[in-house]
This record gives C-alpha cells, sequence and structure tokens, in this order.
C-alpha cells in the first residue's frame, strides 16, 4: 500500500469511527496474515468439542495466540521493530495491557501489575509477573521491598490473587476450537520481514543493539500491530484479534458465548476495544449450550456499551485512559528508569514506583539492558534519518545504564553518535554554523509538549495528600495507603513510619471523571542547560570528551585471535573485496537512499490535527526568516574536510561478531571525529587571534590525522594542504602580533586534561595500528619562533610544504603561492626597515674607521640583498598565478625599495640618485600599465595606491631638485614637468584621504609658484621669457591660495597670498610703467584676505587642524600664524604709503582723487590693533578691511 493509498484508507476510517461516541481510528502498521477472511457460520447443533478437521496443524491464522499468552517485554519488540514510532505516539503496548487499565472503574477488585519505561514522550507498558521475578535471588532487594510495603498489608486471599499468569482456562480452548471450526480458508502469511523500514540517510556503519542470552528466544510477533488514535491519545498496540469477513459482513469479529451466562461488562468492554483498536465495525456472537451452537446473534460495535447486563460510557473509558496517561506521563519522566504500576485487590489507589531508585548500585536490574539497548536504537534511527530531537538524552542515558565493560561497542558507539551531535560530520571548520538542537527542527515541539498532560511539580518525596486541578488525579504516599472500612476513601491516614517507600498514586474514585481544566498551550519544562549549546568551543570540547570515552571503552572489547593474525586477515579480506566488489544481483532491486517526496506521510495519520497545524505555523514562520550565509564571509584559506571521504570505500559492515573488525571502524570513526573536532578549534581560535591555541589544535589535528592514513582502514578527514596552509598562516599572524607573543606561548604549552588524554591514545595507537615508518606528510613539528623574521620564515617555509601536498588542485596551489607571495613581501618589507635602522646607526657614528662601524655596513648591504631576493621571489610568483593588483602593489614596494637605496646614498642628487629614482618611477608607471584604466581596472583602490604613490615619487623628486639650485639652476623644465607630472597622478576623488590629497595639490602649485618666482628673480632683461614667467608665478599662486582657502589652512594661505604680493612688488620696482597697476593689484590681493581672516577670528582656540607631519616637514619657509599676521600689516601699510607718494608726484586730477581714497585705506589701516592673540589680531584685521570695503564704495 504505497502513502497515497494510505492516507485514504485512513481518511476513510475517521469517517467511519466503529464507536461515533468517541474519536476513534486505527491504521494497521504490520499484519502477519492477510485479514479478513472467509469464514463460515456453524449449523445449530454442531459440537465444539470436537476437535476441528484444521486442529493441531499448522497454526494458519494465529489462533494459537489467543491461549498463550505473551511473555518478554512486547512493548520493547514493537519499538525495535518501528523505532520511527518511538517519541512520535504516546503508548507502546499490547492491547491486553490497554483493556486492563481502561478497565479499572469497573473491576475495583481487580490486580495490576505492569513495568512501566519512558523513552522520549513514548511509555512502554508490560505485563510484570511479580512473583517470577521474585524467584530471582538477584531480585532480594525486591522480594525486602515487597514484602514490607505490599504483602503486609495484604490477607492470604489478596497475596495468592497476584499471580498473573494463569493456565489456559477451558473456555479459551473451546474458543480456540469454534475459530478453528469457522475458518473455511487457510489464509495467506504475509513475508515475515519486518515492514516500514525507514529510508535513512548515508552514514558510517554502527553496530546493532546487543541482547543478552538469558533473555527468552521464543517470543512472538503480535498478529497484527495498530497505530491506534483513541481521542487525542495515539498508541502503537499489538493484537491477536482474528477478524473474519463474507460477501454479507466483510469485516467483523467472532465471539463464543455461554448461553446460560450474561455478558457482564467487562466482556463488553472487552469486545468494544477490540473492535475500536483493530476498527472492526461489528461483532457476530454465537452463543453455545455445553460446547453445542444454538445460534447467532450479529451487533454493531456502537450498540456494545448499550448491551443489558453490561452497560458502560464510553465517555467514562476516554476519561479513564486521558487521566492514566497524565498520570503516568506527568510522574514517570525519567528516560531508562524502571517504573512499576501496581494495584492490589481491594486496593483504592493505582501506585507507581520507580524501581531503578530503590535497587541498589551494586545489584542487577534485568530490566537495564533491553532499556540501554532500545534507546540505543531509537537515538541510532534518528540520528541516521536526521532526526536529533533527545538524541542526546537518550545516547546519555545509554552510557549510563550500559557497563563499558560488558557492551564496549554499543558504549564506544553512543559516544560516537554523542560527538556527531555536538561536531557533525558535515560541520565546515571555516564556517561550523552550530544551532542548539535541543529545539532545532520543526518537530521538536511534538517532545514533551503535551498540553493535555501537564507535569507534576511536586518531587518525588513528596508524601503528601494534593489534588492535582488539572488532572483529577491524586498524588499518595504509599507509606499513607492504610485501607477503611469503606475502601473507597481518598483522605487517607498517613503512616509516618514508612519512610523510603514513597510512591506516585493515582486514587479510583475519580479516575472516570472527565478533568475540570484542560491546559492546551502548556509545555514540559526543560533545563535551559540541557541544550548542546551554541558556542564552538564548548561544542567541541564535548565531542572531545565524549570521543575520548569511546575509545577508552573500546579497550574492553576482546579479540580472541593475537592482533597480528587478525590484522593480516582483515588487510586480505579488504583486498579481495577491492578485487572482487560485490556486484548487483539482476533477479533483485537495488535499494535507492532517498529521501520520499512527501516526507512522514504515514507518520501524520497518527498525528494530532492540533499538533500538525502547530507544526505548519512553525514551518511557515521559520520559511520566511531564513538567513542565507553569504560565501564571501567564509575563510576561503580555512582548513578544508574532505567531502570525499568515506569510512569504509570498499569494505562492507562488518560481522556482528567479528570484535577486531568492529574495533577498528569505531576507533577510525572516532579518531575522525577528534580530527574535526580539533580542525574547527583550530580555526575559532585562529579567527579570535588566539594564535597559540591555532598551532596546538592543529598539531594535535595533524597527529590524529597522520594515524588515520596509516592505518589498516584509512582515512582522510582533512586537507593536507589546507592544515599545512594555516600553519604558515598562524606563524605569519605571530609575526603581526609579536607584542603579544608570550600569551600565545602559554596558549600553545596549555595542555588541557582531555588533550593530554588523547595524545597518550594516538601515541598507544601508532605504537599498535602502524607497521613500518608512517608517512611523513602530517608531520609537523610546530615550533614557536624566536623573532619576527623567523616567523615569517617558517611562515614561507610551511606554505612551500603545502603547496606540495595540493599541487594536484591548481586553485589551492595558486591561493598557497599567493599567501607565501605576500609573506616574502612582508619579509622584504621588514628587511628594508631593518636596514633603515641600521643605516641612521651607521651615520650616526662619528668615526668610519671603527670596526663597528663596518660591521653595521655589512649587515645593511646583507638586509638589503635580502629585501631585494624577497622582492624578486614575490614578484616572481605574482606573475606565476597572474595576480594583477598584488603584482602591482609588489612594483610599489620595490619601487620604494629604489627610493630607500637613494635616500640612504649621503652625496647630493647626483646621476646615480636620479638613476634610482627614475627607476623607481619606471616600476610605479608599469604598475599602472598592469592595471589598466581606473574605470576598467577592477581594483580602484590599488589603482588609487599606486597613483599616490607615483605622485608622491614625483613630488619628492622635484623637491630634491629644486632645494638643489647650484646642480639644477637651468633644469626648471625638468623640475616643473616633474611637479605638473605629481599633480597629475594625484587623485582629488572624494574619500576619507581627501584632504590629505588637497593638501598635496596645493603644496605642488605653491612649489611650481616658488620655481617661477625663482626664476624671474634670477632673469634680468625684459621680455617675453620674463613676462611668462610672472605670469606663470601669479597664476600658480593663485590656484595654491585657493586650495589653501577651500581647506582653511590660515597660515599656508597667507604664505602663499604674501609671496605672491612680493612678486607683484617686485613687478613694480623694475617696470615704472606698470608700477600702479602691479602694487594697486597687491592691494587688491592683500584685501582679499578678508575670509581667512575671519576664518582665523571664529575658529576654535582648543581646534587645531592636524597638518600632515611629511608637508609640514617639508616646507622650511613656513611661519606661525601671528608672524604671518603681523608681515602682513606691515606689507599692508607699506603698499598703500607706496601709492600715495605715486600718486602725489602725478599732478592728474584722477591721481589727487587716488591719492584722497589710498589716504583713507591707509588710515584705515592703521587702526588694526596688534595682539598676541591670533584670534584678536585676526579679528582686528577683519574690522579694517570691512571698513576699507566701505570706503571704496564712496569711491565708485
Amino acid at each position: 500500500m504505497d502513502d497515497h493509498e494510505k492516507e485514504n484508507e485512513c481518511n476513510r476510517n475517521k469517517d467511519r469511527s466503529p464507536s461515533p461516541g468517541v474519536k476513534s481510528t486505527a491504521v494497521v502498521k504490520y499484519t502477519a496474515f492477510q485479514s479478513p477472511v472467509g469464514y463460515a457460520r456453524l449449523q445449530c447443533n454442531t459440537d465444539l468439542n470436537l476437535p476441528p478437521s484444521n486442529w493441531g496443524g499448522i497454526d494458519t491464522y494465529g489462533l494459537k495466540q489467543i491461549i498463550t499468552r505473551d511473555s518478554g517485554l512486547s512493548s520493547f519488540r514493537m519499538a525495535h521493530m518501528f523505532p520511527d514510532c518511538v517519541g512520535e505516539v504516546d503508548v507502546i503496548s499490547d492491547a491486553e495491557c490497554i483493556k486492563k487499565l481502561l478497565k479499572l472503574p469497573y473491576q475495583p477488585n481487580g490486580t495490576v501489575s505492569m513495568m512501566v519505561h519512558r523513552v522520549e514522550n513514548t511509555l512502554l507498558l508490560d505485563d510484570f509477573d511479580v512473583y517470577e521475578y521474585l524467584m530471582k535471588s538477584e531480585w532480594s532487594w525486591l522480594k525486602d521491598f515487597f514484602y514490607e510495603n505490599i504483602l503486609k498489608t495484604m490477607s492470604e486471599k489478596e497475596r495468592m490473587s497476584l499471580t498473573l499468569a494463569p493456565s489456559p482456562s477451558s473456555a479459551l480452548q473451546l474458543t480456540h476450537k469454534f475459530l478453528s471450526h469457522s475458518l473455511v480458508e487457510r489464509p495467506q502469511p504475509l513475508p515475515s520481514v519486518v515492514p516500514h523500514t525507514p529510508m535513512c540517510l548515508a552514514g558510517p556503519f554502527l553496530p546493532e543493539p546487543e541482547t543478552r542470552p538469558e533473555e527468552p528466544t521464543n517470543e512472538k510477533s503480535f498478529n497484527r500491530n495498530v497505530l491506534w488514535t483513541f481521542e487525542d491519545i495515539h498508541m502503537l498496540i499489538g493484537s491477536n484479534l482474528p477478524i473474519f469477513g463474507d460477501k454479507d459482513r466483510p469485516c467483523v469479529s467472532l465471539r463464543l458465548r455461554d448461553a446460560r451466562e450474561p455478558i457482564n461488562v467487562l466482556t463488553g468492554i472487552d469486545y468494544w476495544l477490540d473492535n475500536l483498536m483493530c476498527n472492526v465495525p461489528e461483532v457476530l456472537m454465537c452463543y453455545h449450550l455445553d460446547g453445542i451452537v444454538q445460534k447467532y446473534e450479529p451487533m454493531k460495535t456502537e450498540e456494545l456499551p448499550n448491551m443489558e447486563n453490561s452497560r458502560f460510557s464510553p465517555k467514562v473509558i476516554r476519561n479513564v485512559a486521558q487521566n492514566i496517561l497524565s498520570f503516568l506521563k506527568s510522574n514517570a519522566t525519567k528516560a531508562g528508569h524502571t517504573y512499576w504500576l501496581f494495584k492490589g485487590p481491594h486496593d483504592d489507589v493505582v501506585k507507581l514506583y520507580d524501581l531503578t531508585s530503590l535497587c541498589p548500585d551494586d545489584m542487577d536490574n534485568p530490566f537495564t539492558t533491553p532499556v540501554a539497548m532500545l534507546l540505543y536504537r531509537v537515538a541510532r534511527n534518528m540520528r541516521l534519518m536526521n532526526r536529533s530531537k533527545h538524541v542526546r538524552q537518550l545516547l546519555e542515558h545509554v552510557v549510563e545504564l550500559l557497563q563499558e565493560e560488558r557492551y564496549p561497542q554499543i558504549v564506544a558507539s553512543s559516544h560516537y553518535m554523542l560527538a556527531d551531535l555536538y561536531v557533525p560530520a558535515t560541520t565546515n571548520p571555516a564556517c561550523p554554523n552550530f544551532k542548539d538542537e535541543s529545539s532545532d527542527s520543526e518537530e521538536e515541539s511534538d517532545f514533551g509538549d503535551y498540553a493535555e498532560f501537564p507535569p507534576h511539580t511536586k518531587s518525588d518525596g513528596d508524601g503528601g495528600s494534593e489534588r492535582d486541578k488539572d488532572n483529577n488525579v491524586e498524588i499518595v504516599s504509599d507509606a499513607a495507603d492504610k485501607r477503611t472500612a469503606g475502601g473507597t476513601a481518598l483522605s487517607l491516614p498517613r503512616r509516618s513510619e514508612a519512610a523510603g517507600a514513597g510512591a506516585r498514586g493515582l486514587a479510583l474514585r475519580d479516575i472516570g471523571h472527565r478533568r475540570s481544566a484542560r491546559r492546551t498551550n502548556e509545555k514540559i519544562k526543560t533545563d535551559d542547560n540541557k541544550g548542546l549549546g551554541l558556542e564552538p568551543a564548548t561544542r567541541c570540547g564535548r565531542a572531545l570528551k565524549h570521543a575520548l570515552r569511546g575509545l577508552k571503552a573500546l579497550h574492553h572489547l576482546t579479540i580472541d585471535k593475537s592482533k597480528e593474525e587478525e590484522r593480516e586477515r582483515l588487510r586480505q579480506q579488504i583486498i579481495i573485496e577491492e578485487q572482487h566488489p560485490k556486484m548487483a544481483n539482476p533477479y533483485e532491486p537495488i535499494s535507492m537512499n532517498y529521501e520520499p517526496l512527501k516526507r512522514n506521510k504515514d507518520a501524520k495519520e497518527h498525528v494530532s490535527r492540533s499538533r500538525r497545524r502547530k507544526r505548519e505555523r512553525k514551518n511557515t514562520d521559520k520559511s520566511g526568516n531564513c538567513l542565507i550565509e553569504s560565501k564571501s564571509k567564509i575563510d576561503k584559506n580555512a582548513i578544508l574536510v574532505r567531502k570525499e571521504n568515506n569510512t569504509l570505500p570498499n569494505w562492507h559492515e562488518p560481522n556482528r561478531d567479528d570484535n577486531f573488525a568492529w574495533k577498528l571502524h569505531l576507533k577510525t570513526l572516532l579518531y575522525e571525529k577528534i580530527c574535526l573536532a580539533y580542525a574547527t578549534l583550530a580555526e575559532y581560535s585562529y579567527s579570535h587571534e588566539q594564535f597559540g591555541f591555532s598551532l596546538k589544535y592543529i598539531d594535535l589535528a595533524s597527529k590524529c590525522q597522520k594515524l588515520l592514513s596509516n592505518m589498516i582502514i584509512k582515512s582522510r578527514v582533512v586537507d593536507a594542504g589546507c592544515l599545512i596552509g594555516r600553519v604558515g598562516d598562524n606563524f605569519f599572524q605571530l609575526s603581526k602580533h609579536w607584542a603579544s607573543l608570550e600569551q600565545f606561548k602559554k596558549q600553545f604549552e596549555t595542555d588541557h586534561d582531555i588533550d593530554g588524554q588523547i595524545k597518550i591514545e594516538i601515541e598507544n595507537d601508532m605504537a599498535e595500528e602502524i607497521d613500518g615508518d608512517a608517512g611523513d606528510e602530517f608531520e609537523l613539528e610546530i615550533a614557536l619562533p624566536l623573532s619576527e623574521t623567523e616567523s615569517m620564515l617558517s611562515s614561507c617555509r610551511y606554505y612551500e610544504r603545502a603547496e606540495r601536498a595540493a599541487a594536484d588542485v591548481t586553485h589551492k596551489r595558486d591561493e598557497l603561492l599567493r599567501r607565501r607571495a605576500s609573506v616574502c613581501n612582508e619579509l622584504a618589507v621588514r628587511y628594508m626597515h631593518d636596514a633603515q635602522q641600521i643605516y641612521i646607526k651607521y651615520v650616526e657614528e662619528a668615526d668610519q674607521n671603527d670596526p663597528k662601524v663596518k660591521l653595521l655596513q655589512e649587515q645593511f648591504l646583507t638586509f638589503s640583498r635580502r629585501s631585494s631576493e624577497c622582492l624578486e621571489e614575490a614578484t616572481t610568483i605574482f606573475e606565476q598565478v597572474k595576480d594583477v593588483p598584488n603584482l602591482a602593489l609588489l612594483y610599489c614596494n620595490k619601487a620604494r625599495y629604489m627610493r630607500f637605496k637613494a635616500h640612504c646614498d649621503q652625496g647630493s642628487f647626483n646621476s646615480e640618485k636620479r638613476s634610482l629614482y627614475s627607476q623607481a618611477e619606471d616600476l610605479y608607471s608599469s604598475a599602472l600599465k598592469l592595471l589598466g584604466p581606473r574605470e576598467s581596472c577592477g581594483a580602484v583602490s590599488v589603482w588609487d595606491l599606486v597613483s599616490w604613490e607615483l605622485s608622491c615619487h614625483l613630488y619628492t623628486r622635484a623637491v630634491l631638485m629644486q632645494d638643489c639650485p647650484s646642480i639644477y639652476a637651468n633644469e626648471v623644465t625638468e623640475v616643473a614637468d616633474a611637479f605638473k607630472h605629481a599633480l597629475k597622478y594625484c587623485p582629488l576623488s572624494p574619500g576619507p584621504r581627501q584632504y590629505l590629497y588637497q593638501f598635496r595639490a596645493a603644496m605642488i602649485y605653491h612649489r611650481l609658484g616658488s620655481l617661477y618666482h625663482s626664476q624671474y628673480r634670477a632673469t634680468a632683461a625684459e621680455g617675453a621669457r620674463r613676462r611668462g614667467l610672472l605670469h606663470a608665478t601669479c597664476a600658480h599662486y593663485e590656484r595654491a591660495a585657493l586650495q589653501f582657502a577651500a581647506l582653511e589652512d590660515g597660515a599656508m594661505f597667507l604664505t602663499v597670498r604674501l609671496e605672491h604680493v612680493a612678486a607683484l612688488e617686485a613687478h613694480a620696482a623694475v617696470s615704472p610703467n606698470l608700477k600702479l597697476k602691479a602694487l594697486q593689484n597687491a592691494i587688491e590681493l592683500l584685501r582679499q584676505c578678508h575670509s581667512i581672516m575671519k576664518v582665523l577670528k571664529d575658529r576654535d582656540p582648543d581646534e587645531h587642524k592636524e597638518v600632515p607631519k611629511a608637508e609640514v616637514g617639508d616646507e622650511k619657509t613656513l611661519k606661525d600664524e601671528h608672524s604671518l599676521l603681523c608681515l602682513y600689516e606691515n606689507r599692508l601699510n607699506f603698499i598703500l604709503k607706496s601709492v600715495i607718494q605715486y600718486c602725489r608726484s602725478k599732478s592728474n586730477k584722477d591721481y589727487e582723487k587716488m591719492t584722497i581714497m589710498y589716504k583713507k585705506l591707509y588710515c584705515a589701516s592703521l587702526k588694526i590693533k596688534k595682539s598676541d592673540n591670533v584670534r584678536l589680531y585676526a579679528a582686528s584685521i577683519c574690522d579694517v578691511l570691512t571698513a576699507m570695503d566701505d570706503i571704496s564704495k564712496e569711491f565708485e
């Protein structure tokens, strides 16, 4: 039956509930026989005492199950058959156990004795034959407890009624014969394989749960396993009810009744529940007298509660089910514990004992191993099916319950799965992206989220009698269970002397009443500390702890033969299987590991509607809030996990009893997990700049990987190139954070207890598992460096090793080459810096013949040569990998090296120094040519940096040439061209360094103006050249002034403006015909300083515009603002006086008018108040300039 058919069948079942008074649906999970099967009505007077023709033969329809009672933990067998139901359903049990509990209100003198176990949110119920276990010597503690707390309060008759396994009665024998007589056809048994094999995700082989030899081997499965939903309770039950059918009644159950005895209420409930559980709509009753058939009477299932003499209320049965389940869910809360649900004859309270808590530590609990194995199977199945709900709690119970000496495989496997929970095999060390799987999936809320079963808030030792307002159940101490005359009183007196036998109790008086308040949104509280956590360091530490415990558990795995024989046998087995791979059988279908399009379709059939709606809402909420991790945030240089990692590439799952193969296999899995955890820790430490820890974890990961690479079952977890490359990264970072070396050294030398024990395990296994010489690929021999230079050199060596390891992968090798080239570049810069420091010491030495000076000179030459060699090596690598941006930057560093050599030349700007500067300029030009146009180069920031470096270089060269007038006095054109080229490559685009760029441009204009000004003064003859120099001088001064004004740099603005005025004064002195015009222009320039004076006046005294130190150091003509203001006042007064004198020397009326105006201007200028305070001084000048503007307007 496919998923679609199952869904339709489920919908039909819901529409035709056998008893409309209550909600009941049943879906067959597994059946041993095809049902229903044909039957025939027996003729009247048929003697059922005679055996039928098929009597004593093969039990073709499981009819013998009626007279044989099931033994052992039947609920555990069902849970093993259907592990996907564990955690999804509320109860797994035999149908007889369910019926016994639901009949409690109608059977007050009945006895209940059941074992209760909890696995996640599912309760497993089984019959518990007290006397069978009391006969066992190892259960002496139970004998004492049973005698002291139960038998002492019972009469002899009550004690005898506790036997739960009576021999089959004659009525059951007669029923068996009746059913055999009625069977007209032999049903075809279905295949005996376990149905519903869950489709698992690909994962490593893990051992199957083990069984103990003392467990019974004759246990039989039920004829039918059914998912029964009774109201809001979901149950997986085992039923042996035979189902028959013919053309008139396609689905009916047959019942044999004595015509002289009326059907009592207990029998009616039995029939009704059996039909509900198997979704049978009617029952056909056959009445007999002393085994002689009398008549048949059909009856609908819904009519059974209203039969005469056996009336009962389905709603009461429903309330009983809900109250009992609520009681058990609230009190049987500890997974792995064995609880005993007990009610003696005439008891008013059903009590629940925690036998695990009562059992002494040194005594063996026979339920411990089956419970642990079931928990292991459920956790293993959930983990393989990617269902991680509560897997951690289940596995922790497994390792707590099982002795690793007796079950080393299971314990080691459990520790491996625990480690895999904390660090999954799919973890990316660079970006672990861990999530707390205690509440990660959309199905997580289904566990422990039963609103109808709120937890009891009292502790187990609460001996009071307290009404639970929401559940109508009474929590009673067993010590207080002293019977009254009526036998039904709830307020029972207490016995203070019974202290240690506390139990939870459910009073029978109100067990069939509906709960008064029903909470719908309450969850069982979980400990916040129980989550897996999100911090990678914490999760990896816990994974390492479990992996270590798994390795220690494997020490107890015994091997019959010698290790050498087993190792050779296993090696030969692997060789044979590699040479003769398993081929597909053309007559058998190939099992494909895929996920169904509609996941868990059949599981939804027994999930309540409210729970499904809650899950759908969660899915809807999650789908709209997904955050996709950008790939750009993941370090591409991080340690990579080998995705093609297969633990057993050609080797199939080991045999069950092959201890050596299992030990090797589990050991491989555990070491793989250790290696992955250390790789993740190394990346986490590296990203948090804890480079000492990162190196230590890489060293441990490499040791672990070395072991894995040399074992019989070879495995590769981490990529060698990435792992060794990360060592190079760490050494490079050590050089950049050298001040924190002591901290990193402490980290590297710190060994946690787990790390030390894992080292011992690795060393022992290296000696045990590896034959001959091990490969040296992962032999890293990490030791911290003694100097920054040594750290960078070590980084280069590890990069070279990583390149050899990644030789087959081009993109990885190229990336490692780039990283090595970058370190070479940094090393070259370091050598250059060291050479500069030595050169400074060399220059400071007075005696050049001192041996110390010669030593400094040799060191200087050595460092210079090493810097050059590193630059050349880096250049070759970047050219090899065609890394254009980095190659351009490397050209910049080579150009810096040329400038450094030129700077170390103590002579003047001679031809040799000029040649070095020319080589540097060629390198900068080559870098720009390599990058191409700025708009299309793809690395704008690199282009701007190279352009700025070239501008600085040209500016420095021009300044050096300008400052040597004796040599380059006639090379004005070359110097000017250098300044103009520097201006051309000076980027003026907006950005964080815009102020620096604008200041440099202004300085270049100032330098050009000064250059032409000096040439103008040196040219004596009048002519076109002199006029051209003056024009160039004024133009460049004007541009420089505009730039400095925009930067609000008062000192430089006044310097440029006063030099401009000086040029005009010089021109007036040598050109009588243009004297007045030149002086008037000078006055106009001085009056145009009004804006900069206002800036100086309004400037905050605490505010100091940061001027680049390099520029300040280059300009020797800079003066402080106060002296500049004094000079400004002086030149203004002097030029005004000069103009007045010139105008008075002329007799024209226009000159008289001009004389009057300039006199007034001169008088105004004399009102400037000189002050030591620059702000007050500038304010005074500002006022005077305003007054001068008003005077000028009068004469317009």
